[in-house]
């Protein structure tokens, strides 16, 4: 397994920052998880006094008791900022403990793989295609879940931000995981692991970019919901009857489109640094009675799920919907 150092060659790196913007609005979050080393900036539009960048951790906590005024401002492109494109190969990296003669935890693993498997031109998912580039190009909307990779405690039961990149290289260089620059991978906590970057206590899932082999790759975090179920996982058993799972499944779908709509956080946002999920984290619009009387309102291959809604733009603004 490659050292730390080697990794750390590639230039893993991070940085806290606090952000306020003049009406008063503060964010506190850190820094956008580059790890390559740069701040992401705008390329044709230099940011306001008012402006605060995004920093790929906007999924917040459901009792943050100062929420961010999510519905306030419009949405907007930031010229020179590149979106993703097509059919994303999507891979997810189970961390820290996962047997399988866990119940709750391989239930986990197949909703989250069933999740990943129906998520292509679907209503919900058409949503994405409002977040077009200058050449009218916009996030297809569609992914293939790739497969998945396991690592059992590599850097212990604390994850540092940079720890999850290095997760995520370590497959590419064991060749658990092929280095694929136009993939997405998901680093799945199991409850052991913690994230010291505030899981749970500021947000519930985050996404960021790092460099390997001179690549750029695109990644996610998910805690495990439970962990911190107030803030995570507060509607409880949902309609897939694992309470971690179905959080998680409306996490994971959040990140994505953040990702594809703001992969490298100057794209898509607000001036609040709000992204396109942020926006709406915590909604989740019209719902129906699932098979096992849970509250449901995207069906998705042969399961329910309780997805949080997206904001959908218009000319006038914009709102949270479940559908463009």
């Amino acid at each position: 397994m490659p050292s730390r150092i080697f990794l750390g060659a590639l230039g893993i790196a991070g940085a806290a920052l606090t952000a306020a913007c003049s009406d008063g609005v503060t964010s506190t979050r850190s820094t956008p998880v580059t790890i390559d080393g740069r701040i992401p900036a705008f390329a044709a539009r230099t940011p306001t006094s008012r402006d605060i960048l995004p920093t790929g951790k906007g999924l917040d906590v459901a009792t943050d008791p100062s929420p961010p005024p999510r519905t306030r401002n419009r949405i907007e492109y930031h010229p020179g900022g590149p979106i993703i494109p097509d059919v994303q190969n999507t891979y997810f990296i189970w961390y820290g403990s996962w047997p399988s003669t866990d119940p709750v935890r391989s239930n986990f693993q197949i909703v989250m793989a069933d999740l990943a498997s129906n998520l292509c031109d679907r209503p919900y998912t058409d949503m994405f295609r409002a977040y077009t580039n200058p050449d009218g190009r916009a996030p297809r909307g569609c992914m293939f879940f790739a497969g998945s990779g396991v690592d059992a405690f590599s850097h212990g039961p604390t994850l540092s931000d940079a720890d999850v990149a290095d997760v995520i290289a370590n497959q590419v260089f064991t060749s658990q995981m092929p280095l694929d620059p136009s993939g997405i991978y998901f680093v799945m906590a199991s409850p052991e692991i913690a994230e010291s970057s505030g899981f749970g206590t500021s947000y519930c899932g985050w996404h960021g970019r790092t460099t390997i082999l001179g690549f750029m790759v695109h990644f996610a975090f998910i805690g495990w919901p439970g962990r911190a179920p107030t803030n995570c996982a507060p509607n409880g058993d949902g309609p897939n009857g694992n309470a971690s799972a179905d959080a998680a499944a409306s996490h994971f779908v959040a990140l994505w489109a953040d990702m594809v709509t703001d992969p490298n956080y100057d794209a898509w946002f607000d001036k609040l640094g709000l992204e396109v999920a942020d926006k709406c984290v915590w909604t989740y619009g019209t719902t129906y009675t699932a098979p096992n009387g849970k509250a449901a309102n995207v069906h998705l291959g042969y399961r329910d799920f309780l997805l949080q809604q997206l904001w959908v733009p218009t000319k006038s603004g914009g709102a949270c919907g479940l559908h463009p």
